[in-house]
């Protein structure tokens, strides 16, 4: 079929006038983006964003200076288990021990835990992650400072997001308030679960302080078997 005699000047006048159109656009400053750019920028957008490992935090935290316990430490105490742990464990601060091994949960306070984690848990020390809420040792083992504690915590969230464990066990008041965000005791905060920034967490108190007062080891077992009840729950293995 022949094209009609005038559509040669009638297609012309559509890409003058469309051209017209993005001419003043343009000159109002609204940006013209092609399909494909797009598209492109779509695609990008929805692609979910890389989980940050272990690693990568400690490489971030580096020989830190972030707080004066850097001057009197042998060694940055970073952590040590399962990188995919369901069972994560946080203490207050590493002790001596800790801070000569370079290891956390090293002394006489971590063959306790060790025999927690085995004999109530069912578990082995590889099984489960261990660190502290501060990375370095405090003088004669004092509770961390809120300027130590404010300095470390942003890392300890951020190993905590790398394994994304199933539950958190808060050793010790000092770790207990401060992922817990609260300023109530630990006999007042243990004995159940809390949520809180995205983890299930249990308190209990943390072995130095059963080695002193061995007539809470009960207290402390009966959490543990919450935290077996808990973990049975779901069917995935360690």
């Amino acid at each position: 079929m022949n094209q009609p005699e005038n559509s040669q000047p009638d297609r012309q006048r559509l890409l003058d006038s469309m051209q017209a159109h993005l001419s003043s656009a343009r000159r109002s400053g609204i940006r013209i983006v092609g399909l494909s750019q797009s598209a492109g920028r779509a695609t990008a957008a929805a692609a979910p964003a890389a989980r940050e490992t272990l690693d990568s935090v400690r490489a971030d935290l580096g020989a830190c200076t972030r707080c004066g316990l850097c001057g009197s430490r042998t060694s940055l105490v970073f952590g040590q288990g399962s990188q995919r742990a369901r069972l994560v464990f946080v203490g207050g601060a590493p002790l001596a021990a800790d801070d000569a091994a370079g290891e956390p949960f090293s002394g006489p306070e971590g063959e306790m835990l060790t025999n927690i984690i085995t004999r109530v848990l069912n578990l082995t020390r590889p099984d489960v992650y261990l660190t502290t809420l501060v990375k370095c040792a405090t003088p004669e083992g004092r509770a961390p400072a809120q300027d130590e504690i404010t300095a470390c915590l942003p890392f300890l969230r951020r190993q905590l997001a790398a394994i994304e464990p199933s539950i958190v066990c808060a050793l010790g008041q000092v770790a207990a308030q401060a992922l817990l965000g609260s300023d109530r005791s630990l006999d007042e905060l243990r004995g159940r679960f809390h949520r809180a920034g995205g983890l299930l967490i249990m308190p209990t108190h943390d072995p130095a302080f059963l080695r002193v007062h061995e007539h809470r080891k009960r207290e402390t077992r009966d959490d543990m078997l919450m935290i077996v009840r808990e973990l049975s729950k779901k069917a995935s293995p360690f």
